[in-house]
């Protein structure tokens, strides 16, 4: 958690664009109560965002998801590794791509997630909030809205926590789905088998594109 009466914020972004719309935000919104919101440095790359982490220690990290050389997803986790940064830091994610599932950001090691969609009055409040309470997650109430769609379609189709996590990696092979959930091949088509009789569905396309039309996975890639 920050100390004193100030919040120092870090900003990767790779449009300039949006970093300076963020900045402005922050220098005309955020100092005119306390805690003070403190942009400390900004960056357009993973790499450069994971040096600057180390050296500046900010309290938050406001970062997209999609990069010019990776990830935010990848950023995260790497920043979550053990002894890579301080426990300490609280990281925002925000995407452009209303479909991005936000349960992969959650499961990351972000605090909490913002649509770009969001207004600078909403920006704000969610660095201050989460900054008090590292702790504890963050949700903008659009997102908080996508995540109850999601749930009440998962749940009135009588999808089980098991299916669900196989459900938001059928675009992959049955391979790297048993690899990723450490689970055997035989039980990936099992439980397949077991989604497309839940769902009313016949093929891997079919249950895919379920699985986007609910937001449970992305649409489509930018």
């Amino acid at each position: 958690m920050y100390q004193g009466d100030t919040i120092n914020v870090f900003v990767t972004d790779d449009h300039e664009a949006v970093r300076f719309a963020l900045e402005s935000w922050i220098k005309t919104k955020a100092g005119d109560e306390t805690p003070y919101i403190n942009l400390v440095g900004t960056a357009p790359t993973g790499a450069d965002t994971i040096t600057a982490i180390k050296a500046l220690k900010p309290d938050v990290l406001l970062i997209d998801m999609q990069l010019a050389d990776t990830t935010g997803l990848e950023v995260i986790k790497s920043l979550r590794q053990k002894g890579n940064t301080s426990d300490k830091l609280s990281i925002l994610a925000m995407t452009g791509n209303e479909n991005v599932s936000v349960h992969d950001i959650l499961a990351s090691g972000a605090n909490g997630y913002l649509s770009k969609a969001e207004s600078g009055d909403t920006f704000i409040a969610a660095i201050r909030w989460i900054a008090q309470h590292p702790s504890e997650l963050w949700l903008s109430s659009s997102v908080a809205q996508q995540l109850v769609v999601i749930d009440h379609a998962l749940n009135s189709a009588g999808i089980t926590p098991v299916e669900r996590n196989v459900l938001r990696l059928i675009r992959l092979p049955n391979k790297e789905i048993a690899e990723l959930l450490s689970i055997s091949e035989g039980t990936v088509k099992n439980y397949i088998s077991s989604i497309y009789q839940k769902l009313n569905v016949g093929s891997r396309l079919e249950a895919t594109k379920f699985a986007s039309k609910i937001g449970l996975i992305p649409s489509a890639q930018r």
